[in-house]
């Protein structure tokens, strides 16, 4: 039986081989753990179950500058995904894929994937014989910066932003971009990485890299309206930066243009007068069918966009316009048209030979153009001429008759005379620029004639609008002669008033009105 030191002893003999023990067996656990670096420029990354378990000083550095995603491997695969094509399988477990080595895309930098059990070791250094200086993992960590810098400056912006690599994987964005795929893939939508395209049409165009502005819409969910974005395209090395901005005012300001511009184009179209718009080059740009109708100009020449010597020509050739004396009279006119129509004053009446007449009319419009607007008024010359030459032969027939006629209007001007009355009253209205009225008018019969109370009897007469009735009387004039005068009601309140002079010898019976 052992005495009590030597039992004591042995006792702490046995704690120390068991604590020596689990301190080995926890050495060798770690080892598999442990990120350590072959230099001082790796960056080392420890993967176990879809989790960054362990990193190098540097690398957690470059981690920790990683914005956007939420969990460390999202993070290590965006991080991965701007320097190496196909960054999913180098963060794909150890099941998944054995050890493989890669280089990057500017052929700088390599990773090496080592697997062991259920871990993944990644270890980025620089390729052999490009750099190993301590110095390169400070311009790497500068870029960094550089890159976040320039994140923090793009985060506020209103346009979306972001950056794909040459197999289309989303490998850089900024706030605005984030806000975007949450409002259309759901606010309570999980950010997983690499993120979905908001614009999958602009894959098909990543060729067209620096050219024009293509107009994309992102369609909404439900009753959410599409959102549109004129989207840009930039190559910056072998990655490609993509820009979005906002087009939805300027998208509904063209569907406001075009719904007025088809409103323009209908009415244009029912309109009976013919319009011709020419830009400020002045070459038609703009007309409607009534102009096909009233110059009978062929739609070819028209749509072939002739400038506004080359239209007026033709219509010249096609005798729909007053044909001038020689071409140098001609040109000035046509010199002449433009200069008044850009200033809003042309305004002509065009008699044509078969007997049409147009009134053309010249009006600027913005940015310069100018529009001819071509009215066929033949109707409303002819119905013209038609009441012309009607009140010409009315006037004909009063003039031959014998008696003086006067007619008043029922505001008391005169109106209506023959030459018989002019030759009684010695006096011609139409002479005046202005029209003689009811207490003129009679002035001038009482300064002929002897006092007599007639001449107020009609100015109360031609007042009158109702219960007329016809009467006569007869005046004396100053020469002696006398004049049977009958005053007649007409409709409308106008008044006919007629003068037959008789005889020197006749008797006078002045102040005699008799009612008929």
């Amino acid at each position: 039986m052992l005495n009590e030191p030597n039992s004591l002893m042995m006792f702490s003999i046995g704690l120390a081989l068991s604590v020596l023990l689990g301190m080995t067996v926890f050495i060798l656990r770690r080892v598999d753990l442990q990120p350590v670096a072959d230099s001082d420029d790796a960056l080392v990354f420890l993967v176990r179950d879809q989790d960054v378990v362990d990193t190098s000083f540097e690398a957690r550095r470059i981690l920790d500058a990683v914005s956007g995603p939420t969990t460390e491997l999202e993070k290590l695969r965006l991080y991965l995904s701007r320097h190496f094509d196909g960054a999913e399988k180098l963060v794909l477990p150890a099941n998944g894929i054995g050890d493989l080595s890669q280089v990057s895309r500017d052929g700088q930098t390599q990773i090496q994937r080592q697997t062991a059990a259920d871990t993944v070791r990644l270890k980025l250094s620089f390729v052999s014989g490009v750099s190993s200086a301590s110095d390169d993992l400070h311009s790497i960590r500068a870029m960094e910066n550089e890159l976040e810098t320039l994140r923090a400056n793009t985060s506020a912006a209103p346009f979306l932003l972001w950056r794909q690599n040459p197999i289309g994987e989303i490998t850089w964005v900024n706030r605005a971009y984030l806000d975007t795929v949450r409002t259309y893939n759901g606010t309570g939508s999980e950010m997983v990485w690499p993120l979905p395209a908001l614009f999958p049409s602009l894959q098909a165009s990543i060729h067209n890299v620096d050219g024009d502005a293509q107009r994309i819409a992102v369609h909404g969910r439900g009753d959410s309206e599409d959102a549109w974005y004129d989207c840009h395209i930039t190559q910056i090395g072998q990655d490609i930066l993509c820009t979005a901005i906002p087009a939805d005012e300027a998208v509904r300001s063209e569907n406001r243009r075009r719904e007025f511009t088809q409103t323009l184009t209908k009415t244009f179209a029912e309109l009976a007068i013919g319009l011709a718009i020419f830009d400020r080059s002045r070459h038609l740009v703009l007309f409607n069918p009534a102009l096909l109708d009233l110059t009978n100009l062929p739609t070819d020449f028209l749509t072939s966009r002739p400038s506004l010597v080359g239209f007026l020509d033709r219509l010249r050739e096609n005798r729909v316009m007053p044909e001038p004396r020689d071409y140098r009279t001609w040109r000035a006119a046509i010199s002449d048209l433009e200069a008044a129509a850009t200033d809003g004053t042309y305004s002509e009446t065009w008699s044509l030979p078969d007997g049409q007449t147009f009134h053309v009319t010249g009006r600027p419009h913005p940015d310069g153009a100018v529009a001819l607007l071509f009215e066929d008024i033949s109707a409303e010359m002819s119905l013209t001429r038609h009441f012309r030459d009607e009140l010409e032969q009315s006037q004909t027939i009063i003039d031959a008759v014998s008696e003086a006629v006067a007619v008043f209007s029922p505001s008391g001007q005169l109106i209506v005379t023959n030459a018989a009355y002019h030759d009684l009253w010695q006096t011609d209205p139409d002479a005046t620029l202005e029209p003689m009225d009811l207490a003129e008018t009679t002035r001038q019969w009482l300064m002929l004639s002897t006092p007599t109370p007639v001449w107020g009897d009609f100015r109360e007469f031609a007042q009158t609008t109702q219960d007329r009735e016809e009467w006569s009387a007869t005046i004396g004039l100053l020469d002696g002669r006398s004049v049977h005068c009958r005053f007649v009601p007409q409709k409308a309140g106008v008044s006919l008033a007629l003068f037959h002079v008789q005889s020197a010898q006749a008797p006078m019976k002045q102040d005699l009105r008799q009612v008929g």
